[in-house]
């Protein structure tokens, strides 16, 4: 077992973490969408034909109400015009733009313009257009375009993408919706409301200034002919392929948008699915290594890489059934994947909206926090720690905080698991276990963002319990950290380097994480033998998405390691897309649109060994005056502040002055600040100065 003064330095180590992590998906930042058309220059557009395009064909096609819809040619005589829009049940983007293609549909009904949704995907049924209708409210009707004769007729290729048509039948617009989401990314700010804009010009009798757009979304996949005797099948290659490199994320109940284990799933998202693993965009992997030194790696071989575009080019032939394996048993949807012990709940759910209003679209959902009280009355050891989102779609992250418990000792969070992108459950190292005292309680951190749909989460946490006496190993969350930074602006390659500044000798290095904001471009991290450095892992394209924890395939003893240091690369240029403001100089901040230089490294400590920590800097140790000056201190702010006289400070009873992001932080996460509390900021000071 750690000595005490390792147990604090480990735990002054997650403190300084802890008061400034906040993953934020959504960044702030004025909501800039222009009532006047931008300048052509900036928009990224499609070149566009000179003449118009007159559609000649008519296209008959059965809607979700039962009724018969007429999309083309010879549409409604009396709509003045008409807006089609392409789109797939479960395209992620699809889902989240659905919300605002409705509000556009009520604001130009009483103009005379028509909505109409047209669906071309062979993986959705009609049932699933009409969950989909009745998901999103839609105030418009959904065809479906079976055999996607209507989507080669206008030239469809992704869901959403829209064609604005006039009354006499020629497309004066086609392309995105506006220019915020991406696959991928969000840009920081709306700067171009590209439909709204174009059906604006029609009905004003002006020129479409940009008719055309490049789509950004899912690939409709699009009839080909099947090469029957084609090698590379279904059921011979890529069904195996896939279930092991994709059906982890991708079946149902999982973080993946749609499944891959069956064929009808998997052609129509064929296209799509070559696309984003050429882009190297899937599997997530961010480092440039791979099986050999990650146990979690996520790769695609070279060879299988061109195994699928073989498949697809070949029109995704079926193959012989004889040739599948057998199905693969996962756990039921709401079961998890170790039987907990104990279940810990949110004490409420939490209900998140659709999507944002317009003032906040950029600024995000504000962080959440439960106290979970396990009421252990002894010190427990656990073995596996799982989060499982009660809706996964909405659940950005979710980080799980141990809070010790209060006494003569300052206490200071410790982080013990989390709930990530990228990251799903690993196997666990056997004897390996955290240690949990006997009043300790948990703090749950959750960042929600929407997916299109009004939804609730309740997110629970489940514990397996180890027996002290098979634990070898205490697992510890260390962190590097450099705060003392500045990047320039349009800087497109500033060099932040940071450390460990201390770690057990006797430890082991299990696994890395690297955290940085949007501006964060590639990370590093290194180990020093004295003179010698030893690179563990390299991010060449950080991408903020999705927060690897990359996992050492041959775990590393830190006995004749003398130090551990990191590289962050950040690009502050215009040419970063998700850059909130090149022109900006950036400093460390909670906040996403700052930045965050820092990675966070964990370590099993055999228990049977007990050697002197590597400290590469001083820690700080409290004298006995300065424990009793924070004491006098804490009693001062408490009596003064709280009003009601029960010996905590509330969010109410605290000046307006003082953010709500501060606050949790002062609290330590948990909506009370008491007089331990209060000793911790006023020691932080004291350090600090």
């Amino acid at each position: 077992m750690l000595k005490e003064d390792q147990r604090l330095l480990a735990r002054t180590s997650f403190h300084c973490f802890f008061a400034v992590f906040v993953l934020t998906f959504f960044w702030g930042g004025k909501n800039d969408v222009y009532a006047v058309d931008p300048a052509p220059s900036n928009i990224e557009h499609a070149n566009a034909d000179t003449e118009l395009r007159v559609l000649t064909e008519t296209f008959s096609l059965p809607a979700t109400d039962g009724s018969v819809l007429v999309v083309g040619a010879d549409a409604d005589a009396d709509a003045t015009c008409w807006v089609v829009c392409f789109l797939g049940a479960e395209c992620p983007l699809a889902n989240l733009y659905a919300p605002r293609l409705n509000r556009l549909a009520i604001q130009f009904k009483k103009r005379g313009v028509r909505f109409v949704g047209v669906n071309s995907n062979v993986q959705d049924s009609m049932p699933d257009l009409a969950a989909f209708v009745e998901k999103h409210q839609l105030v418009f009707p959904m065809v479906k375009d079976y055999d996607r004769a209507t989507a080669l007729g206008f030239g469809a290729s992704r869901t959403p993408e829209v064609f604005v048509v006039d009354d006499e039948g020629a497309v004066r617009y086609q392309g995105r919706i506006d220019d915020q989401y991406r696959p991928g990314l969000l840009r920081p700010r709306l700067e171009r409301d590209d439909l709204r804009l174009a059906v604006e010009q029609l009905l004003a009798g002006e020129p479409i200034s940009i008719p055309r757009t490049t789509a950004t979304g899912c690939l409709i996949s699009l009839p080909r002919d099947v090469d029957e005797k084609s090698e590379v099948t279904f059921c011979n290659q890529i069904s195996r392929m896939l279930r092991q490199n994709c059906a982890e994320c991708h079946r149902t109940g999982q973080i993946g948008p749609f499944a891959l284990d069956e064929y009808d799933e998997v052609i129509g998202w064929a296209d799509m699915s070559l696309e984003v693993i050429e882009q190297g965009r899937m599997p997530p992997w961010h480092a440039s290594a791979g099986r050999d030194r990650f146990r979690n790696s996520r790769q695609l071989s070279a060879a299988d890489k061109a195994l699928f575009r073989k498949w697809v080019e070949a029109g995704t032939p079926y193959g012989d059934p004889g040739q599948l394996e057998a199905d693969v048993v996962y756990p039921a949807e709401d079961s998890w994947p170790v039987k907990p012990d104990r279940v810990l709940r949110m004490p409420q759910p939490y209900e998140v909206p659709a999507e944002l209003p317009s003032e906040r679209l950029n600024q995000g959902i504000d962080y959440q926090y439960s106290v979970l009280d396990p009421g252990f009355e002894e010190e427990r050891w656990l073995s596996t720690v799982m989060l499982r989102p009660g809706d996964p779609r909405v659940v950005h992250h979710a980080i799980l905080l141990l809070r010790m418990p209060d006494g003569n000792e300052i206490s200071f969070p410790m982080l013990v698991s989390g709930h990530v992108p990228g990251q799903m459950n690993s196997q666990v190292r056997e004897g390996h276990a955290i240690r949990v005292p006997a009043g300790a309680k948990f703090v749950l951190q959750m960042h929600y963002t929407p997916c299109g749909t009004t939804t609730s989460d309740r997110t629970e946490v489940g514990l397996v319990f180890m027996d002290k006496e098979k634990v070898t190993h205490e697992v510890l969350s260390l962190f590097g950290i450099n705060s003392d930074f500045e990047i320039p602006k349009g800087a497109a390659n500033h060099v932040v380097k940071g450390k460990v500044r201390s770690f057990p000798r006797q430890g082991i290095l299990l696994a890395i994480a690297p955290h940085m904001h949007v501006r964060g471009k590639s990370f590093s991290f290194e180990l020093q033998r004295g003179d010698q450095v030893q690179r563990i892992l390299e991010v060449p394209q950080y991408d903020f998405g999705w927060q690897h924890r990359y996992e050492l395939a041959d775990p590393v003893p830190l006995r004749e390691v003398t130090g551990m240091t990191f590289s962050a690369v950040f690009d502050n240029s215009q040419d970063n897309p998700v850059n909130p403001d090149p022109n900006a100089t950036v400093f460390w901040g909670d906040q996403t649109w700052e930045e965050m230089a820092m990675t966070i490294v964990t370590v099993a400590v055999p228990l049977k060994e007990s050697l002197p920590p590597v400290r590469t800097e001083a820690v700080q140790r409290w004298s006995t005056d300065d424990l009793q000056a924070a004491s006098d201190y804490a009693t001062r702010y408490i009596g003064r502040l709280d009003t009601n006289g029960d010996g905590v400070i509330t969010r109410g009873e605290l000046p307006k002055s003082v953010p709500y992001g501060v606050f949790w932080r002062m609290s330590g996460n948990d909506g009370t600040l008491s007089a331990q509390d209060v000793e911790r900021q006023y020691l932080q000071r004291l350090s600090s100065r």
